[in-house]
């Protein structure tokens, strides 16, 4: 390969040639490729003498994937931008390269919450079943009319995405129909407050509900009775006992559905 790489690639047993889209050249060895890899020709395969072998990758993508065939300490990721961690992490996918899919997959988990729809992209169409269980829980807010093109790709995925969101949503209307009844202005309230709140599936999330029903967060009353504080307290192990009910989102035998 051209510009210093550290790969040993220049060597003269190096027996097939791959040049990215800005035609930089990757002399690498069959053997290895076929070691580390499933989508490039097994060890055994010919090829005619000085073919070079184009690929629509750039050469920043494939310097750093070539990096995973070879038997040495594999780059760490953690410097990459999102937009070339996606690169790399399409180019494992696209040729299988192990070590890659697993490093590049892994870092994705960072971008969770800053990218959550193109990680949910990738994660559908390569069928990545831990990025997807990740995401759910930080996009349920996420209106499925924003992503059902998204999800449809992996039909099961959609499935089990759509019905994990649907218990939150039908547990916010059940509270909205329930509502609890106290003989304190501020008690009404306070309740008026956190059932507006639940326009958003996620305020009824386990690791929310602490700060939904904390009654003296809410601003704007002129002081909270002892008994305003017991009904919130009640109103709230109520709640958490039905949140508590809802299975956390997996996709486990999704293909079942």
């Amino acid at each position: 390969m051209q510009n210093g790489s550290q790969l040993e690639v220049q060597s003269s047993d190096a027996d097939v040639v791959f040049r990215s889209s800005d035609n930089v050249d990757f002399h690498v060895h069959k053997r290895y490729l076929e070691f580390a890899t499933g989508g490039f020709p097994p060890a055994e395969t010919p090829s005619s003498l000085g073919e070079i072998i184009r690929l629509s990758e750039s050469s920043p993508t494939l310097e750093i994937l070539f990096q995973f065939v070879y038997p040495q300490r594999h780059p760490c990721l953690d410097k990459l931008g999102f937009e070339q961690l996606l690169k790399v992490a399409e180019a494992a996918e696209k040729y299988e390269v192990y070590g890659a899919l697993m490093a590049s997959q892994l870092m994705l988990r960072e971008f969770l919450h800053s990218h959550s729809k193109q990680v949910l992209q990738f994660a559908c169409v390569h069928q990545v079943a831990p990025l997807v269980e990740r995401l759910a829980p930080i996009m349920i807010d996420t209106s499925l009319s924003e992503i059902k093109d998204t999800l449809i790709v992996c039909p099961s995925y959609f499935f089990k995405w759509s019905l994990f969101r649907e218990q939150y949503l039908q547990l916010s209307i059940a509270l909205a129909q329930s509502r609890p009844q106290h003989k304190c202005e501020n008690f009404n309230i306070f309740t008026r407050v956190v059932l507006q709140k639940l326009d958003k599936p996620s305020h009824l999330m386990m690791h929310n509900l602490e700060n939904l029903f904390n009654i003296r967060s809410i601003g704007g009353l002129d002081s909270i009775q002892v008994c305003c504080a017991i009904e919130s307290r009640k109103w709230y192990h109520t709640v958490r006992e039905r949140v508590a009910k809802i299975p956390e989102f997996t996709l486990e035998n999704a293909d079942e559905f």
